[in-house]
């Protein structure tokens, strides 16, 4: 009688090796795979650091660029600003400031030449609020030029003349500064702590000079 029952079928060598060591089998995969991963992973590492350290150091490179413009830039204002001075025989030459520049909250004197012994505008005039002096920040703002010769009786801002009578002034005339954009960034002061004559056409352009070769490189006030 013919036998059915289905006989099992020999196992080859790998299978029945696998089955009887696969545990040890996948550690030691483990083991060969472990090392080159962290060989790539120490190398991929290493490439960031690389590129972090070339970023830092661009980036450096730039800031370092930025402060060295803005060293060049303040310096030749500060030079325009002496040069108007002299010119005009002017006790005072400072730039009024916007400040910060997208909002325009307040507005401050930072840069000024002055008459050797005539006391500095920028120890009265800082962080003033917009608010309080929004009438004559508005003037400054939207006219080419202003001048004051009796302020009392032409400055109607109480604010912007408080501070004029406590830094002593008299005789002011004011270019606007603007920038690319035609938007306002400051205006030019010359200032007198007395009234004096002068010849108003050779003033104007000379001031008008320098407005033109400073408002563009305006270091901004933050």
């Amino acid at each position: 009688m013919e036998n059915n029952t289905p006989q099992p079928q020999p196992q080859g060598f790998f299978e029945t090796t696998w089955q009887k060591n696969k545990h040890t089998i996948i550690l030691a995969a483990i083991a060969i795979i472990v090392p080159f991963y962290q060989i790539w992973t120490n190398f991929n590492q290493k490439e960031k650091d690389k590129m972090t350290d070339i970023k830092i150091e661009q980036l450096r490179i730039e800031n370092a660029e930025k402060q060295a413009m803005y060293n060049r830039n303040l310096a030749y204002i500060y030079g325009a600003l002496a040069d108007v001075r002299n010119k005009l025989d002017a006790d005072r030459c400072f730039i009024i400031q916007p400040h910060p520049p997208d909002r325009h909250h307040y507005v401050s004197v930072i840069i000024e030449s002055n008459r050797p012994g005539v006391s500095a505008v920028r120890d009265v005039f800082q962080n003033v609020p917009m608010s309080d002096m929004g009438e004559f920040a508005k003037l400054m703002s939207t006219n080419m030029w202003l001048y004051f010769d009796d302020i009392n009786a032409q400055v109607n801002d109480k604010k912007a003349l408080s501070l004029m009578l406590i830094a002593g002034s008299m005789q002011i005339g004011i270019r606007q500064l603007t920038n690319s954009k035609n938007e306002w960034v400051g205006s030019l002061v010359v200032e007198n702590i007395q009234v004096k004559s002068f010849e108003k056409v050779y003033a104007m352009e000379v001031i008008d000079n320098c407005a033109n070769r400073i408002q563009y490189i305006l270091p901004p006030i933050h």
